[in-house]
């Protein structure tokens, strides 16, 4: 019976930490592995790796449309919405807004069937290769409120092709990052030993722990401050798989578009250790 493959998120309580250099290293390190950006508002994992977009599908969300003629101003699609996504104004019919999620609960409600649905798009979903690499990206469109829809559908492709994957999060907390690591088999949080890269690590080990999801932590830049990682990780129960201290040389490849991995032995050495060991605490 062949094994299972194994999905893991990185993720960050924080932007800046150094995430996405994570996800590039280990994508250029581990032979075979499939690459899922869904950090869907700066996508750049594909940049990072040098990958060239072959095909787009654009992605789509239930957009209400009111029939004024039908709609007699009931205004039960409006108090039914959670969103407030639709208003209402003097006797006009209700106008829908950006706050929108698509839910269609407005015209299971409406009384007089007097709306419909149409697809309105939010985002889309890129296929990137370089070489042998492969790379999903979502991409939300500007002015677009809600990334979660195109996320799910980033990841709904990645997950269909049945490899290893490894996921770039989106930073923070909120519904952006749980809808990233929720498929996930294994989290890495990725921080940094500074004040605010311990009170989001804080924050984010909170998240993971209420997911159920094993985890470990990447310290990178760990000689650039003096923050008690170890200490906040060790609580929860959650082990420290690499120390990455500040390089310049590594700083500067970055800056040009290349992995750190790609250039740093140190950052190979760790990808490697990384993925081992979420093999083992994934049980593969």
């Amino acid at each position: 019976m062949a094994e299972r493959p194994l999905t893991v998120a990185v993720a960050s309580g924080k932007g800046g930490t150094g995430k996405s250099c994570v996800a590039a290293s280990l994508l250029v390190t581990v032979p075979g592995l499939l690459g899922a950006d869904v950090d869907v508002e700066e996508p750049n994992l594909a940049l990072l790796l040098g990958a060239e977009a072959i095909s787009s599908s654009l992605v789509e969300i239930p957009w209400p449309v009111i029939d004024d003629a039908l709609c007699d101003r009931c205004g039960e699609c409006v108090k039914n919405c959670r969103f407030g996504a639709l208003l209402m104004f003097g006797g006009g019919a209700p106008v829908p807004n950006d706050l929108c999620h698509g839910c269609g609960v407005c015209s299971m409600v409406c009384p007089r069937k007097a709306i419909t649905e149409v697809g309105r798009p939010v985002g889309e979903v890129r296929l990137c290769r370089r070489g042998d690499l492969r790379l999903y990206e979502g991409r939300l469109h500007v002015g677009m409120p809600n990334p979660v829809p195109v996320i799910d559908a980033a990841l709904r492709a990645a997950l269909a092709e049945g490899r290893d994957l490894v996921i770039d999060s989106p930073p923070g907390t909120s519904c952006p990052m749980v809808s990233a690591v929720r498929e996930a088999d294994v989290v890495v949080l990725v921080t940094e030993p500074t004040p605010f890269g311990y009170a989001d690590l804080d924050l984010a080990l909170q998240v993971i722990r209420e997911l159920g999801k094993p985890a470990m932590a990447v310290v990178n830049r760990c000689d650039l401050g003096d923050a008690d990682i170890e200490g906040l990780t060790e609580r929860y129960g959650v082990p420290v798989a690499a120390r990455l201290p500040f390089s310049r040389a590594v700083a500067e490849s970055y800056a040009a578009g290349n992995p750190p991995a790609a250039t740093d032995a140190l950052w190979r050495d760790a990808m490697v250790t990384l993925w081992e060991r979420a093999k083992e605490m994934a049980g593969r």
